[in-house]
């Protein structure tokens, strides 16, 4: 898929998406590379490639036992924050590991 006017994220998934697994993929711009909101959960990001992304990932709360994970992944990113959103609160805690992140300061 090719989007050339106002991307706002390389994969969108919210509105309770769950269960998605989006991996293997080169992903370029967008203000995001992984958004879930408003109840999603069980979405797991990895080994993918986001090029030129400001953040890497923006989640909701999580519960626990259904957390969603960004791990293996490679982020060249615009901006300087690597993630942000509500995934640090709730019980379960978004599960982020192995990655490499390029910033703009190094």
């Amino acid at each position: 898929f090719i989007d050339n006017y106002n991307l706002q994220e390389a994969v969108d998934n919210d509105d309770g998406s769950s269960y998605y697994h989006t991996h293997d993929n080169f992903l370029v711009s967008g203000n995001r590379g992984m958004k879930n909101d408003y109840g999603g959960h069980d979405n797991h990001h990895y080994n993918n490639v986001y090029g030129y992304v400001a953040e890497g990932f923006e989640i909701c709360a999580q519960i626990a036992g259904h957390e969603d994970a960004f791990y293996n992944n490679t982020v060249v990113m615009t901006g300087t924050n690597l993630g942000q959103g509500e995934g640090c609160s709730g019980p379960g805690k978004t599960i982020v590991h192995d990655l490499k992140v390029y910033t703009p300061n190094g």
